[in-house]
């Protein structure tokens, strides 16, 4: 999966700004482009927990996934996360503190299943294997 940049920058810097509570948002694009993020109203952006108000959520099939904040430095889904995923879209996206660059970022699928996430720069994928390294080190699921 790819995410634009701006879209990245934009949820890092959300993340940043709301720290240490959670934020929460939903992903708009294509099967293979995160494109934007779509922030529900009456979302809830709390202190270890975030709630997205679905009679909110819009008929909108450019919804694929989900992305959420963990203010510690793990971004492992919890259970509660997973099946969060089940409800809405294909990718999930965590970011964990400090929300400095796309190294702060992990994707999953639907199952919870890490997946692989590339940033999109003016229309060329930016090369992310130095991070990809790094994945087997943080799959570990938080109870």
């Amino acid at each position: 999966m790819l995410i634009k940049k701006i879209a990245l920058e934009f949820i890092l810097g959300v993340s940043k700004n709301i720290h240490p509570n959670e934020f929460t948002g939903l992903l708009r694009g294509t099967e293979k482009i995160i494109e934007e993020i779509l922030i529900i109203p009456n979302s809830v952006f709390g202190d270890g927990f975030a709630v997205t108000r679905f009679d909110m959520v819009p008929f909108d099939r450019s919804i694929i996934g989900s992305v959420h904040s963990h203010p510690g430095n793990k971004f492992n889904p919890s259970r509660a996360d997973i099946h969060f995923f089940g409800k809405i879209g294909v990718i999930h996206l965590i970011l964990r503190y400090p929300y400095a660059g796309s190294s702060d970022v992990a994707a999953y699928d639907r199952n919870g299943n890490r997946t692989e996430l590339n940033v999109l720069v003016d229309g060329v994928e930016e090369d992310n294997s130095e991070d990809e390294d790094n994945i087997e080190d943080d799959l570990e699921y938080i109870e």
